[in-house]
């Protein structure tokens, strides 16, 4: 994947939260995924983040999807995990594939049981998803293949297709996206067109706000990304990651 040169690089503190993370590799009949996870120092019952990287970090190895940018390693970050510990599971797929192929959807789920096993201080009744890109795509891909598994999820710049979008609204959601997103679009529609296959974020909420229990939606306008953050509209995800913006991650913890 070519990125422009306005794509967002991690901060300062990223590589050391990289550290530490354990690296393994998941495999069953159908799929092998490498991953890494983070462990929190706390004891007690603590809930698990399942965290989908975009295209921009696929590969074999599992490092770019926690190097690349600060939306991976945000939840490891001290502060954070002082107030809100938990265990981190950053999975990563190969070229050629991506989150909504079944086997890698049924491996992810795979995982996720693995490591609720392994870890019995793990809360099943708090397991969170979230992604940006083709992360977010995935997100909402798992939320609508496993609806009422995840007690929260976080798509960022996501989309999906009109199929079994009504499961969307058993899960808590929050959406985000740019609107001068030109990679993921925000939305779909335009003048000659409103009955929509495929859905961004300002699609999906506009089209189940009436019957969802938890659904939001954070728009940034056009120009935002660049003139708040210096980035590429489509990197949204970097406000979500700033330490400064807890709403969506305090929202999602509250579930």
């Amino acid at each position: 994947m070519i990125l422009p040169d306005d794509w967002d690089v991690p901060g300062e503190e990223n590589e050391g939260l990289c550290r530490q993370f354990d690296e393994a590799i998941f495999q069953n009949a159908e799929v092998s995924i490498p991953y890494r996870w983070f462990a929190p120092g706390a004891q007690g019952i603590v809930p698990l983040v399942v965290y989908l990287h975009g295209a921009d970090a696929v590969g074999n190895e599992n490092r770019l999807p926690l190097s690349m940018h600060d939306i991976g390693t945000m939840f490891a970050r001290e502060g954070w995990q002082r107030s809100h510990p938990c265990f981190i599971l950053a999975p990563q797929y190969g070229r050629s594939m991506h989150w909504s192929i079944p086997a890698v959807s049924r491996g992810l789920m795979g995982l996720i049981e693995y490591m609720t096993a392994s870890f019995p201080n793990i809360d099943r009744r708090r397991i969170y998803i979230y992604g940006y890109s083709a992360g977010g795509v995935g997100t909402l891909r798992m939320l609508k293949e496993y609806p009422g598994f995840f007690a929260g999820a976080i798509s960022i710049c996501g989309a999906t297709s009109r199929e079994g979008i009504e499961h969307l609204q058993r899960v808590p959601l929050w959406m985000v996206h740019a609107l001068d997103d030109e990679i993921v679009k925000a939305t779909y529609r335009d003048k000659y067109s409103s009955d929509l296959s495929h859905l961004g974020s300002k699609d999906l909420y506009l089209a189940l706000k009436e019957g969802a229990r938890d659904l939001h939606y954070t728009e940034f306008p056009a120009g935002y990304m660049k003139e708040h953050y210096g980035v590429h509209p489509h990197c949204s995800w970097v406000a979500v990651s700033d330490e400064t913006n807890t709403e969506i991650k305090e929202w999602l913890f509250s579930r």
